[in-house]
């Protein structure tokens, strides 16, 4: 599989259906020591090994995940781009505490960002995503406290 770099035209729709539903696909975009950081639930996973078991737990967690990158912008090693998670529940959510939260069944969609660098290949050498977890708690109509 041949990934497209970052500045090409059609990146953020391939991320996309590599987020959506390609595991295999989706570190083809890593370099092999790749980080990924989900700032909201304070995780990072490290090389292809770790990004990929998080990935295919995502896509358990909430099998019908959708994730669609938009406005996109590449340059000089950096990458910024706005997307949204759209998916459904299928168990409860572990917050950064630890804590469950019941969240199955639970129907969510929340934008985020993701602040990325790229090495001279095109391979992410990290991707950061920002995102509001209290956006997904109302959706859930969970109350924490």
């Amino acid at each position: 599989m041949t990934t497209l770099h970052p500045t090409d035209a059609g990146f953020a729709q391939a991320y996309s259906h590599a987020w959506t539903t390609d595991p295999e696909g989706l570190l083809q975009f890593f370099a092999v020591d790749g980080r990924y950081t989900d700032i909201a639930m304070d995780a990072t996973y490290v090389g292809h090994h770790s990004i990929g078991r998080f990935h295919r737990h995502m896509l358990r967690f909430a099998p019908d995940s959708a994730i669609v990158f938009g406005s996109t912008f590449a340059a000089e090693g950096r990458l910024y781009s706005e997307w949204v998670w759209s998916g459904t529940f299928s168990g409860a959510l572990r917050l950064r505490s630890g804590q469950l939260v019941d969240a199955a069944g639970t129907h969510f969609t929340v934008p985020g960002v993701a602040v990325c660098t790229y090495d001279s290949d095109g391979l992410l050498t990290t991707h950061r995503d920002f995102w509001d977890l209290c956006t997904v708690l109302s959706q859930a109509s969970v109350r924490i406290g």
